[in-house]
């Protein structure tokens, strides 16, 4: 028996319809046994032929102001969901589409089932600017954002290994540790330098960790230059050498 034929064996074992959504796979698990896990999803769609790669990288640029509202840029909205902890979109050639591949590449805390639910409250409009430059998404006035989250559920590719350095706390967590440790930081160098009682000191620094976190802004970080610069044809020619 062939590889191949033994994978689509073990797949048809596991299951086409992994989920709610039709996933082949429940993605990847990592934890340490503690009050979090991290998942991953990557995919794969093939590109138009007339692809606009510039448009693509605006919709995801941190100074157009389209995703969640007024105001909320990507990288803003993506911060406030407090879910994704990475996410990556990059292009190749693939003989798969014969032709050019948009891959997409994200890990998040939470079920990849309730992933995706997040991914219909990014709107219709949003979704079409990124793979709605794939062949085969849906388009016109009776396709819903449910659907282009179904045609982004079909692309999706086995990873076959990932890390990730906190698996076992959550986004909430980190923040929390970062917010403690700064409020815990002015506490000690407003002791040290004498401002004010220590009673007084103390009280402040005990309201102040009652105090809700703040989030930490996340970046998005865009390759504006997409249009001019290589992305991987010397790459086979390279690693040869």
């Amino acid at each position: 028996m062939s590889h191949e034929h033994r994978s689509l064996e073990a797949l048809s074992k596991h299951g086409a319809n992994a989920s709610g959504w039709g996933l082949r796979y429940p993605g990847l698990v990592m934890g340490k046994g503690g009050k979090n896990e991290v998942k991953e999803f990557t995919g794969m769609w093939g590109l138009k032929p007339d692809a606009d790669l510039v448009a693509f990288t605006d919709t995801l640029s941190r100074d157009v102001p389209v995703w969640g509202g007024p105001g909320k840029t990507f990288s803003e909205a993506t911060t406030m969901l407090g879910l994704i902890r990475t996410a990556r979109w990059f292009v190749a050639r693939t003989q798969d589409f014969d032709g050019y591949t948009l891959f997409f590449i994200s890990q998040f805390d939470g079920t990849l089932d309730k992933y995706f639910d997040d991914f219909v409250l990014n709107g219709k409009e949003n979704l079409t600017k990124i793979w709605g430059q794939c062949v085969g998404c849906p388009s016109g006035p009776d396709a819903t954002a449910r659907d282009v989250v179904e045609y982004i559920a079909r692309g999706q590719i086995k990873t076959l290994a990932c890390y990730d350095v906190f698996p076992s706390l959550s986004l909430g967590q980190i923040y929390k540790a970062a917010d403690w440790y700064e409020k815990t930081q002015r506490f000690q160098r407003a002791v040290a330098k004498g401002e004010s009682k220590l009673e007084d000191a103390v009280n402040s620094f005990f309201g102040e960790l009652a105090e809700s976190y703040k989030q930490v802004p996340s970046g998005a970080m865009i390759d504006t230059e997409v249009a001019r610069q290589w992305q991987y044809e010397d790459v086979a020619a390279r690693v040869s050498k």
